[in-house]
């Protein structure tokens, strides 16, 4: 039987188990040991290994008969931290994380969790890839002068929100990153992180190593 993750809907195996995220309901649900019996295959197909499996998945809303659209290619988990800035933050520097620090608390304010990652896939920069050598010197430069500004932001708490302002203070400044959604299991945890290339932009590598990415933006 052909059947495809649901519109906004991604999946990710973790050992025997599967998670599903749906983005539209702005929530998580884990399978238990489901990896025996559903198989995850690329751009979204799902091939359940008996019917009852198949019927169960299409009445939870995780998966369709209709081929789902293309969606963003996770990248590899980042492997090495992010250096310390080699420089004081500029002017230009400076406005655009007080710009993306006063974007980030209006959207959390106003938009649900779909909306803000709908935002954020919108803002892409066109033709900026960290395959380019200088544009991924020229972000992991910003981001270094980032991290020195960030303790005078007001925006803090949740990693999505402190990840959605380095987000758009890079964009601010004509550059762009990999936004990735996380899972673990036992304990269940959500995380999400920047990353340019190898290189985590906001987070610890020795952190990230316990989550599988289920979503890039």
């Amino acid at each position: 039987m052909a059947l495809w993750l649901a519109r906004d809907v991604h999946a990710a195996a973790i050992d025997e188990d599967i998670v599903f995220l749906d983005v539209a309901a702005d929530a998580y649900l884990c399978l238990v040991q489901a990896s025996l019996l559903v198989a995850l295959d690329d751009g979204g197909a799902v091939s359940p290994r008996d019917e009852t499996s198949a019927q169960t998945l299409i009445e939870a809303g995780l998966v369709t008969h209709t081929p789902r659209l293309a969606v963003r290619a996770i990248p590899l988990k980042p492997t090495l931290d992010l250096r310390g800035a080699a420089r004081r933050p500029r002017p230009r520097e400076i406005a655009a994380g007080l710009l993306a620090s006063g974007a980030a608390a209006r959207d959390f304010r106003r938009l649900d969790f779909a909306r803000i990652l709908e935002r954020a896939r919108r803002g892409r920069q066109p033709g900026a890839t960290s395959h380019d050598a200088a544009h991924h010197e020229a972000v992991l430069d910003a981001a270094a002068v980032f991290a020195v500004l960030r303790p005078w932001s007001p925006v803090g708490g949740a990693c999505l929100k402190r990840s959605y302002q380095l987000l758009g203070y890079l964009r601010r400044l004509g550059l762009d990153a990999d936004w990735v959604i996380g899972v673990r299991t036992w304990p269940f945890m959500a995380h999400c992180w920047l990353q340019s290339g190898p290189v985590a932009l906001d987070d610890d590598v020795e952190r990230l190593i316990a989550y599988t990415p289920i979503l890039a933006v």
